[in-house]
């Protein structure tokens, strides 16, 4: 049977505290060499940080991407759209086996067309993240970021990653108004375009609804998070559905 599957929002950390995290995802990965699906499409926020350096790769990241690259050498298209934890994604990546898209990209999955984003910067309100979101992607900062050691590099992004968890904790709202507007952001997108599918992250809320735009039956799809929830979505070549990860806790 050909299938697809569709991952975001893993958060992946290095460090020796999140290392059963890391397994418990590589596991995942290394149990569809059984049987693997024609496409991963991955939608960002993989890892809790990414940078890409010349001739340095963050070692905590090796068995994923190790994993990842097995299914690649099987014959697995390898996808990827960067989050808002990893946007500077690039040739390293690709060296895995992925392809690289920009936010906004279409793929077709059999007879559906979809598109793919990830969701961050759709909140009008939400100004000081679009600030940041535009100058974390200058070009100028890229090349002062990469001067930066790369130890120093994911000190400063743990004391981030931190801090922005903090403010998540205070903000109890803050998911489910994401969900909305990318949601309400979806359908304005299916109601403008011949588009099937919407398919996003970000929110970290599961959810694969069939929608009726202008007598067309269309998809709105969030494959949702590993950090409560370990969802995933599969396309079977007729439908979307949300999968959840059980753990073998043996």
């Amino acid at each position: 049977m050909i299938f697809d599957l569709i991952l975001s929002d893993i958060h992946l950390k290095v460090g020796e505290e999140n290392l059963p995290r890391r397994k418990e995802f590589e596991i995942f990965l290394r149990g569809l060499c059984d049987n693997p699906p024609r496409r991963i499409v991955c939608l960002g926020d993989i890892f809790d940080f990414w940078f890409e350096y010349k001739h340095v790769l963050f070692s905590g990241y090796f068995g994923v991407l190790s994993a990842f690259h097995e299914l690649y050498r099987q014959g697995v298209e390898l996808f990827f759209v960067g989050g808002n934890h990893d946007f500077w994604a690039g040739k390293t990546l690709e060296q895995i086996g992925f392809h690289v898209l920009e936010s906004g990209t279409t793929i077709e999955f059999d007879h559906c067309k979809a598109i793919l984003i990830h969701g961050d910067g759709l909140n009008k309100k939400d100004i000081g993240y679009r600030i940041f979101k535009r100058f974390a992607r200058n070009r100028l900062m890229i090349y002062l970021f990469r001067m930066v050691h790369p130890d120093c590099a994911m000190g400063i992004a743990k004391l981030m990653s931190k801090g922005s968890r903090e403010l998540q904790k205070a903000d109890i709202n803050r998911h489910q108004r994401e969900a909305e507007i990318i949601k309400k952001y979806a359908i304005e997108i299916l109601h403008k375009t011949k588009y099937d599918a919407v398919i996003s992250g970000h929110c970290h809320q599961p959810e694969c609804s069939t929608l009726t735009i202008d007598n067309r039956t269309c998809w709105y799809v969030n494959a949702g998070d590993w950090i409560e929830n370990n969802t995933f979505v599969k396309w079977d070549g007729k439908q979307f559905s949300i999968c959840r990860y059980k753990p073998n806790k043996d």
